[in-house]
């Protein structure tokens, strides 16, 4: 699950890089979100395995990029237009990822906590 994980958090820092390359108006000059998607993906592929606490992370920035596109809310109206094609298709990745990951994320997490049975 944490390499499932960490493939749909870079999946969805793609889909905003996208966003941003296709024209998508309102991102910062320097955007936080596929940053911190591709660090949280990086860590879960490289260190998830190793590191129990880095699952964490797997949750924690899924979870916070999708709670900030929906309360952001412009997501709604990127795919609904599906003829804007590269702002629909980086939308999509970003959503599909993010929520891809944060429920890998708690499935890993949720393994992790059960006892080893023999």
């Amino acid at each position: 699950m944490n390499r499932i994980n960490g493939i749909f958090l870079l999946i969805a820092a793609a889909g905003i890089v996208l966003q941003i390359i296709s024209g998508v108006p309102g991102y910062p000059y320097v955007p936080p979100g596929p940053i911190i998607l591709a660090v949280a993906g990086i860590l879960m592929l490289t260190l998830a395995d190793r590191i129990k606490w880095i699952v964490a992370v797997g949750i924690v920035a899924p979870a916070f990029i999708l709670v900030g596109g929906l309360v952001e809310g412009s997501i709604w109206g990127r795919l609904g237009n599906v003829a804007d094609f590269g702002p629909f298709l980086g939308t999509a990745l970003q959503m599909g990822g993010v929520i891809v990951a944060l429920v890998c994320g708690i499935i890993a997490a949720t393994k992790s906590k059960r006892p080893l049975r023999t």
